[in-house]
């Protein structure tokens, strides 16, 4: 400390922004201070700790910095804390804000690799060494470490399939990619549906959403199918099923996205982008206490002469008449069939006698609605063996713990009667005319159709325990990017959910 005491004593601001300072006893020469803050008022948060790590191992980088090392001066408070404050996965949270400001995106990897050949630098650390003052013991910290290392490489799959464009993760090329991540890792096996007609067959919905698609064979559709075992199966406590949005660009179909709006629809495929994180980062672990099956539908929803169109009609997975009123709400077409599809299999094998516990979950950059009505969070929107199972509340408190917090909205009455049919045409609407943002409970009612969609809706509480399936969709277009100011660019992606379902699933730790 004596190395910034000639700072404190002329500057008074000194201390409360991040600062380098020269520290010939220190290794490299230089100090980075960078504060927190308070951690015990009202609103605060383990995000502070995350903040100012990234913004001092950022600032480090800056510096010339190949081999930074973070030292956790003072562990967080562990009661008299504000309500939302969890900091018992505080290391973790750490070490995740180092890495992330370490990280350079798979696009920036590409271009320096083909701009500057061998000579390329790829990565702008060598190492990070983390230091934790008065850490309880070092099996506890080594713990914390592998934690954080296998959510950073789900994370940086997540992150480098979102950052790339339309093009460059096209359907095909994210499911290669993630074939490429999973291949070696232990547990988790790879299967993709390329086939048209099969996709036409099993997924109905997402077939009609991509028809545009198909003039170009590179754009076409596709389904990835991720599924990761526990190596020890009498440790598992319960199965999770996850559906991944995958829309790897947006142009609204024939209800086009005009004014601006299809900027940044790339990044539609986020949803998809972190189940395969999340999966990825689980198969690292080799967690014991879950297995996980996930469906990744791919697509482009394009605009052209073979279009879906509003006013069809479309028969899903689960036999129900769709009745399509805007090709820009396709994320929930897209997803449907496969939840449709988790459902079958839960229910089969309760029949086979297999009773461990088995939920389906979502995630999807689906509404506009959840940023207006949240800002830059997520939103979970529970069914009701969901919410009496406490599984939206289970998300919600690790994403406290893990610094991605999420709001649990509630589905109400009014949501399934937005979407309920009023001719004997249909079996359910599947939007409404107007953008989310517009329409009130926009990102709510969209729950609603998906279980009338897939089939969910008999297996809500009124079909007993032995039948009831909990469903928890979790929309994440405001998590998903860290809603800062990129002038003309876009924001940056966050990896939302990996980490919050690593904190919610992983509890064998």
């Amino acid at each position: 400390m004596a190395a910034i005491q000639p700072f404190v004593q002329v500057d008074k601001e000194f201390g409360k922004t991040v600062a380098l300072v020269p520290a010939p006893s220190v290794g490299g020469g230089r100090l980075v201070l960078s504060p927190i803050g308070s951690l015990d008022n009202d609103t605060d948060d383990v995000r502070k700790i995350a903040n100012a790590v990234k913004a001092g191992v950022a600032r480090a980088i800056d510096a010339g910095s190949k081999r930074p090392a973070v030292f956790l001066a003072q562990a967080p408070p562990s009661e008299d804390v504000g309500p939302d404050a969890d900091y018992s996965r505080w290391v973790e949270v750490a070490v995740l804000a180092a890495l992330d400001a370490s990280y350079t995106t798979l696009v920036v990897r590409e271009h320096l690799a083909a701009t500057q050949g061998a000579e390329a630098v790829l990565e702008k650390v060598e190492s990070i060494f983390i230091v934790v003052h008065g850490a309880s013991s070092d099996m506890d910290l080594a713990e914390a470490i592998r934690r954080a290392k296998a959510i950073e490489q789900g994370r940086r799959l997540a992150v480098d399939m979102g950052y790339g464009d339309a093009e460059r993760m096209t359907p095909y090329r994210c499911a290669e990619t993630i074939k490429a991540a999973v291949s070696s890792l232990p547990g988790i096996t790879y299967e993709d549906i390329k086939d048209l007609a099969a996709i036409k067959r099993e997924y109905p919905l997402l077939y009609n959403s991509a028809r545009a698609s198909f003039s170009e064979k590179h754009t076409w559709p596709c389904v990835v199918k991720l599924e990761y075992r526990s190596p020890e199966p009498a440790k598992v406590n319960e199965h999770v099923y996850l559906v991944g949005k995958g829309v790897t660009y947006d142009t609204g179909g024939i209800s086009l996205k005009v004014g601006g709006a299809m900027r940044g629809m790339s990044r539609d495929k986020l949803g998809a982008c972190g189940v395969a994180g999340f999966m990825a980062a689980t198969a690292v672990m080799q967690e014991t206490s879950i297995d996980i099956s996930g469906v990744l539908a791919f697509e482009r929803n394009a605009v052209g002469p073979a279009s879906l169109l509003p006013d069809e009609v479309v028969v899903s997975r689960a036999g129900v008449r769709v009745l399509i009123n805007d090709t820009d709400a396709e994320g929930r077409l897209v997803m449907a069939d496969a939840i449709a599809e988790c459902r079958e299999r839960i229910v089969a094998a309760r029949a086979a006698g297999n009773r461990t516990p088995a939920a389906i979950f979502t995630a999807a950059t689906l509404t506009g609605h959840v940023i207006r009505a949240y800002g830059w969070y997520g939103a979970t929107v529970a069914n009701g063996p969901a919410r009496r199972g406490g599984y939206d509340r289970r998300l919600a408190l690790a994403g406290l713990a893990y610094g991605d917090p999420f709001e649990n909205s509630v589905m109400r009455r009014e949501d399934h009667q937005f979407v309920a049919a009023r001719t004997d045409r249909e079996d359910v609407y599947q939007s409404n005319d107007k953008p989310s943002t517009l329409t009130n409970r926009g990102h709510q009612y969209p729950a609603a159709f998906i279980i009338k969609a897939s089939g969910l809706d008999r297996h809500g509480l009124a079909s007993g325990r032995d039948s009831a399936i909990p469903f928890v969709h979790v929309d994440i277009a405001g998590s998903a990017e860290d809603g800062c100011d990129p002038g003309l660019g876009l924001c940056a992606i966050t990896g939302s959910p990996v980490a919050t379902f690593a904190g919610a699933f992983w509890t064998s730790a």
